[in-house]
């Protein structure tokens, strides 16, 4: 089936809408989303993995993600979107972040972008700050953001 061609229906996400296809995109997209996932597993490991992010913006970007997580707001999983060209040539995927046990989840983005032939996590807007408080109860119905 995952030979056929035509596009695949894949899952969504409530917060961040579609999540990305980790079997298909392009040579770049496969490499930053290995990056993206490198990156977010040190984050659930409790660790800034400053080797991922894009040396000129390591210190600044690694000193706020140790911030949260010098405060145990560390990732237990996360969910990634499909990847974005930008203007520039870098890529941006939504991104949403799950606490372990009840506690909440957070999503925002990340940007990756391309130094000297290697993919790097060039920025992280995402939520940490709400892995610390427990997610309410969802009260509205799930509608997907297209219909297939």
């Amino acid at each position: 089936m995952l030979a056929q061609p035509g596009a695949r229906l894949l899952p969504e996400d409530f917060d961040i809408g579609p999540l990305a296809d980790w079997l298909g995109g392009s040579k770049a997209e496969r490499l930053a989303r290995a990056t993206a996932a490198r990156f977010l597993a040190g984050l659930a490991g409790g660790k800034v993995l400053d080797t991922e992010i894009l040396p000129e913006r390591r210190e600044e970007l690694a000193r706020s993600l140790r911030y949260y997580l010098d405060r145990r707001l560390v990732p237990s999983r996360y969910r990634l979107g499909p990847f974005v060209e930008l203007e520039d040539g870098s890529l941006r995927c939504r991104v949403r972040l799950f606490g372990s046990g009840d506690a909440g989840s957070g999503s925002g983005e990340l940007y990756l972008s391309k130094a000297e032939g290697t993919w790097y996590v060039a920025d992280a807007q995402v939520g940490l700050a709400a892995l610390g408080t427990a997610a309410p109860p969802r009260r509205e119905k799930y509608v997907p953001s297209e219909v297939r």
